[in-house]
Parts: structure tokens; sequence; C-alpha cells
């Protein structure tokens, strides 16, 4: 029995890895992504799965801050706003040797106001962005959002309304603050959570 036992604890980590693998060109993803200039744009496929029940049609495209806790990982997440991370992105829909690319947009917000969603131009370029919130419930099914983990989601555009399939993100930081270059991040990419 002992050593039936052992398998079965020899095999799990096995089939987890191997499940994570399968995952890796799926979103939800999260890709190391240092806050440092960057010589060459960063290129990564996926397939893009139908939302859970948590997630909307609009697709997330930022990176994610970690903290030892919540108020720490919120503190990382405002200092990156608020020093800005210009960045050029493109996404496009891949449909066999073809591809389109997908519009992108931002939210704007306005002290004071509702905050409004603005498209980002041909060139993809940022400066900004915003404090999101990502459905975390495909991330914590996908193994990506272990138990006490603590992230903030700081958002640099949505794509709208997007259909399963394919896709490709290319995702550059052009000149970030060399302030931001010790702090916890990678690109992550999910469905924004749905409203209530």
């Amino acid at each position: 029995m002992a050593f039936v036992a052992g398998c079965q604890s020899e095999s799990r980590p096995q089939a987890e890895a191997h499940s994570a693998a399968a995952r890796l060109d799926q979103a939800p993803l999260v890709r190391p992504f240092p806050l440092v200039a960057m010589d060459s744009p960063m290129v990564v496929e996926f397939t893009l799965l139908p939302p859970g029940n948590s997630g909307s049609s609009t697709l997330f495209l930022g990176i994610r801050v970690r903290g030892e806790d919540g108020l720490k990982s919120l503190d990382a997440a405002s200092e990156v706003r608020a020093l800005g991370l210009p960045a050029q992105l493109k996404l496009e829909r891949l449909d066999g040797q073809q591809s389109t690319v997908v519009p992108l947009v931002r939210v704007e917000s306005v002290a004071g106001g509702p905050a409004r969603i603005e498209p980002i131009g041909p060139t993809g370029n940022v400066a900004g962005g915003w404090l999101d919130n990502v459905d975390h419930q495909s991330l914590q099914s996908a193994g990506l959002q272990p138990a006490g983990s603590h992230y903030t989601q700081v958002g640099l555009a949505w794509a709208q309304g997007q259909a399963p399939g394919r896709y490709r993100l290319t995702i550059q930081l052009l000149a970030p603050d060399g302030r931001l270059s010790s702090t916890p991040s990678e690109l992550l990419v999910a469905y924004v959570n749905k409203s209530k």
C-alpha cells in the first residue's frame, strides 16, 4: 500500500505539470514581464476560450503587480500608474494564414466624473494604465493565482467583445521609469470580471 501511495503522490505533480503545460498558450495567461525598456517586443500567441461564469467578453491586456499583502500590491500598482508605463501593443486574431488587427480601447477616468472608454490609435501607443478587476475564478482554475498570493492589476488596453479563437499579442515597453525596475510584475491576459 505504501508503494501505491508513493506512486500516486508522484503522478499528481506530473499530472499538474502536464495540465500547466497544456495551458501555456491559453488565456488566461501570465508571463514574466520586468518593467524595463525592451529592445524588441514580446510576442505571445494564445488560444482564447469562451469566458467562464464570472468573466465578461472583454479581454484585459496589462500587468499584475505582486505584493506581500493586498495593500502593498495596491501601493506598487499605484506607483506604476503614477510614474506611467509607456508601451506599444497590438492584438491580432489569427485565422489560418491570415491575421486581423483587433481594435483596442483604454479606460480614462477623470476625478469627479464617470470613466470613459477611448479608442487606442493605430500605433497602439499607451502612456499609462488603470486599476482593473479580472476574472479571478479563471486564474484560480488555471493555477495562476495561488492561495495567499496578492496581486493588483493595471490595465493597458481592452479588447471588447472578443470571440474564442487564436490570437497574437505584441507588446513592448518603451521607456519606463527606472524606479519601476524592481517592481515584481507579470504580463497578464485574462477576461475582465463581469459586472454584478
